[in-house]
């Protein structure tokens, strides 16, 4: 049948220009064993806007004790420093310190260390919780932006997103905003300590030397902001590249472009490498400038003013050491401005990088909830119905034009054309993972474009040309389909699938690990595996994507007799090139011709 209703012929359905699967996003830099460059993978722009979730993942106390425990310490150093001082000239002066000052002598170092402690366990629970939440937060945006679109970003780009800017971003946000806010604020306090304590006119002079550490690192932020960004972005064309050949490692030993693919990655970690080089090159540079510039030019500030004030007559002997003593604690933030730097100018562009994940727009909406079926619940078959469908990856270019079609409840339909009319894209409709430009798709009594997502996909249960099978045992991954299933009720489902023979033959039976992705099983036992996750699901809508098309002609028999047992009381929509995977259908819905 041609893109209109079943039963009456229909003008032919077109293309539209574009293949009927999912729109390809593209490698990030290309395809493995050519030259890196090729397309950027997609990574934010410099002026990325902050996504204020970004910054909200990160718990307040994470800023808040930090600074307030490093304000502590900074006072109790402070008036341990004038202590001493005080100390000093006691001893100048022949008398003996009472019982309180020395009892804060030993004491106020304590606090301080014991500030310094907390300080740090809880700035590593924070960065601990907030890589959590942003982790999830990611994950969690991928799924809703669905998966239609998800094949428009490079899978390293989320890996990426997802593992290496999270944690750079916790670092930063979580693990170093609040203790350099601290080292920041600590110099105030201790200026205030010596004009109150000591000598005003000394805490004025060094006053002076506060506001150079925040312009000297603003500066060199702005400065070396794309050299942060270059960086990100050729870490994450690195990934990307990296984990696209280790996918596809197979077919490149089998066309022998192995050694072209190691060249390739070869030549984008060098670049990485020049990158990471720049970065720290200009880390160096900060902290010399630093150095150079406020921490020697401090002290040397402070030995002056108190060799001066001291031979005036202004300061004892004792108040001079204390302020070359409290002059220490103003070059606090000379001793973590490198760091701050290359923490600060990754984690920045890491955060940029999550916001630009999160700003994409999923290309289905949510819905309204409409409440989920937990498997059939009695309902039986269920039918589906597109009246007039339009739908295509890209506004404008349709790959389903004006088809409609019904396939009753209990029907088995088979659906059959050549590549690129939309036999994915219908499958994609089903599932909600598209919605139609113009006109309705109804599984069951549900209307896909008001529905909710979880609604219309309990309705229906996919088995793909293409299975995905996690890391772990078979029962594991069957119980993707229904955690809760017993091992009796997963022994059913392996049993009708045709499995239960394999299974018996391996020594762990259903907890036998299937490898990664699958690869210590066959390709029959896999796609038996999805058959039986089907049979778990229990859902009244059976979609069949060519279930046959990856195995050999024994495992292809044994999987259409699992086929059979899996079909009954439901309603089956089944896409298949091979004339064997098509038997015992009701009827044959071809796009592209005739009937």
């Amino acid at each position: 049948m041609s893109q209109a209703s079943t039963g009456r012929p229909a003008r032919p359905a077109t293309p539209g220009g574009r293949p009927g699967g999912p729109p390809n996003g593209g490698h990030a830099g290309g395809h493995p064993g050519g030259r890196p460059g090729g397309g950027r993978p997609g990574h934010p722009a410099p002026d990325t806007p902050l996504d204020p979730r970004v910054v909200r993942a990160t718990p307040r106390s994470a800023i808040v004790v930090p600074l307030v425990l490093g304000l502590v310490s900074a006072a109790s150093l402070s008036v341990f420093f004038v202590l001493v001082g005080r100390f000093l000239d006691l001893i100048a002066d022949g008398e003996t310190a009472g019982s309180t000052d020395l009892l804060l002598l030993c004491a106020l170092p304590v606090v301080a260390v014991v500030c310094g402690i907390i300080s740090s366990q809880v700035t590593a629970r924070s960065v601990g919780v907030t890589e959590r939440r942003l982790r999830g937060m990611v994950l969690g945006h991928v799924i809703d932006l669905g998966v239609a679109r998800r094949s428009d970003a490079a899978a390293g780009r989320l890996v990426s997103a997802a593992t290496t800017d999270v944690e750079k971003a916790a670092g930063y946000r979580a693990g170093f905003v609040g203790p350099i806010a601290a080292t920041m604020a600590g110099p105030v306090l201790v200026i205030l300590v010596i004009g109150i304590a000591i000598d005003p006119v000394s805490a004025l002079w060094l006053a002076i030397a506060i506001p150079v550490i925040p312009l000297v690192v603003g500066g060199f932020q702005r400065a070396f902001r794309k050299v942060s960004g270059s960086y990100r972005r050729s870490a994450g064309m690195l990934s990307a590249a990296f984990l696209e050949a280790v996918q596809g490692l197979s077919t490149l030993v089998l066309h022998r472009a192995e050694n072209r693919t190691a060249q390739d990655l070869a030549a984008r970690g060098e670049d990485n490498r020049r990158q990471v080089m720049r970065l720290l090159a200009a880390n160096q540079l900060l902290i010399l400038v630093v150095d150079a510039a406020f921490s020697l030019g401090t002290l040397a500030l402070a030995a002056t003013l108190a060799i001066v004030r001291s031979l005036d007559g202004t300061l004892t002997f004792g108040q001079a050491v204390s302020v070359v003593l409290l002059s220490t604690l103003l070059t606090g933030p000379a001793d973590v401005v490198g760091q701050f730097f290359y923490i600060g100018a990754t984690g920045r562009a890491a955060e940029r990088g999550l916001s630009a994940v999160l700003a994409e727009k999923p290309t289905v909406p949510a819905g309204r909830g409409v409440a989920a079926r937990p498997g059939r619940g009695g309902h039986g078959a269920l039918a589906i119905e597109l009246h007039s469908v339009t739908a295509g990856y890209e506004p404008g270019r349709p790959v389903l034009r004006g088809l409609s079609a019904r396939i009753e409840p209990g029907e088995h339909v088979a659906l059959v054309g050549p590549s690129g009319v939309g036999k994915s894209t219908i499958v994609a409709l089903l599932g909600r993972h598209l919605l139609p430009e113009s006109g309705a798709v109804f599984v069951g009594n549900l209307d896909t474009r008001e529905a909710s997502g979880e609604a219309v996909r309990s309705l229906v249960t996919v088995v793909d040309q293409q299975t995905v099978l996690f890391s772990g045992t078979i029962a594991q991954n069957l119980r993707v389909a229904r955690a809760d299933a017993s091992d009796a009720e997963l022994r059913d489902a392996i049993d009708a699938a045709g499995l239960s023979a394999d299974v018996a033959r391996m020594p762990a039976g259903l907890d036998t690990p299937v490898g990664e992705r699958g690869l210590s099983l066959s390709g029959g036992q896999v796609q038996r595996i999805a058959i039986a996750r089907a049979l778990l699901r229990d859902a009244p809508i059976l979609v069949l994507d060519e279930p046959t098309s990856q195995v050999d002609l024994e495992s292809e028999a044994l999987i259409v007799d699992a086929l059979r047992t899996l079909s009954r009381d439901r309603t089956v929509l089944t896409i298949a090139h091979r004339s064997s995977a098509i038997r015992d259908v009701d009827r044959v819905i071809e796009l592209g011709g005739a009937s």
